[in-house]
């Protein structure tokens, strides 16, 4: 399940959770791609996964495939959760994407630093409404305004 959402500048906010089906996934891809229609130059995104378990590897290469054609990626923070295993998954993928301009958090303090630097008083101001709903609510689906 996922969901996706532009509500201000440059910011685009994604969250995944289990399970997440390869169809799932390509939608996903095209609705990703429609949102960065909408931003004229270049964009950033805060990406929950904290409700994810490990993805297919038919997933994963659905994701990765995405992530490779951002052009226009000014930065990206991957919240976590827990999972060492998950770490490692999503580790490998930002590795296969082969761009440094994305990083992955245990926390929300750290994602919001690291996007901080290149988000306007605006878009800072919605980021932090979006990560304190992941701090207060148990269900990341609670802060997303479409679900697919």
């Amino acid at each position: 399940m996922y969901s996706i959402a532009h509500s201000t500048g440059k910011l685009v906010e994604i969250c995944i959770w289990s399970p997440v089906s390869v169809e799932e996934a390509t939608r996903w891809a095209r609705e990703h791609d429609q949102v960065l229609q909408e931003i004229k130059g270049p964009y950033v995104c805060i990406v929950d996964v904290v409700e994810a378990a490990v993805f297919p590897q038919a997933v994963v290469d659905a994701y990765v495939a995405t992530m490779r054609r951002e052009p226009r990626l000014l930065r990206t923070g991957v919240l976590l959760n827990q999972s060492p295993t998950l770490r490692m998954q999503v580790q490998r993928m930002l590795r296969e994407a082969n761009s440094s301009a994305r990083k992955m958090f245990d926390d929300t303090e750290g994602v919001a630093h690291w996007l901080d630097d290149v988000l306007d008083a605006r878009e800072r101001k919605r980021l932090r409404e979006v990560l304190a709903r992941r701090e207060k609510a148990p269900s990341s689906r609670r802060w997303q305004t479409h679900v697919a």
